[in-house]
């Protein structure tokens, strides 16, 4: 399993995203990737409890995730289903490609598990904001969040996001007796 950041303030170049940050004096969100491999076939349920389901529901646990994708993904309603559609090589079920994440029908298809995180900027930035005065009832400039605080939360929640994945698939290996007694 290995989950990383894979984009920053929209850039693959992770200094350059960073570094859109550090001179608009703002903090910037980023995405994380998350891939597993060596999953076997046949895990979740195809309803209630999908393999979707289970690691969305852990992954909008970490604060500051505002999205989760499998596979393809948001880019798979861009697509024919003809397109999207995993042909099957063999009878482990391996296919051509990998549009479904690993998952059919809420079941590991014993592909590499792949799905990513949007990470929100933190709210906590130097940059003046404008908003409303409880006191006065009026919208005003007069909040900046002086001293520390972080340019991008994404970088440090890969290793969250491998410790919530793994404890989503202990369980569901452990409700399918996967592991050896």
């Amino acid at each position: 399993m290995e989950a990383r950041v894979t984009e920053i303030a929209g850039e693959t170049d992770l200094e350059k995203g960073l570094q859109k940050g550090i001179d608009a004096k703002d903090s910037v969100g980023g995405i994380i990737e998350c891939r597993v491999n060596g999953l076997p076939l046949g895990l979740g349920e195809p309803h209630f409890d999908s393999v979707e389901s289970l690691i969305a529901h852990a992954m909008f646990s970490i604060p500051a995730v505002k999205g989760v994708e499998f596979g393809s993904g948001f880019a798979a309603a861009k697509m024919f289903g003809s397109q999207h559609n995993d042909a099957i090589e063999n009878m482990d079920g391996k296919t051509t490609t990998n549009h479904a994440g690993g998952i059919v029908g809420g079941i590991t298809n014993g592909n590499e598990l792949v799905f990513r995180i949007a990470v929100k900027p933190t709210a906590s930035t130097p940059k003046q904001q404008h908003s409303l005065n409880w006191e006065t009832g009026q919208t005003e400039d007069f909040f900046s969040v002086k001293g520390r605080h972080d340019l991008c939360v994404a970088l440090r929640a890969p290793v969250i996001v491998e410790a919530a994945t793994a404890i989503v698939l202990a369980d569901l290996m452990m409700q399918e007796q996967k592991f050896p007694a």
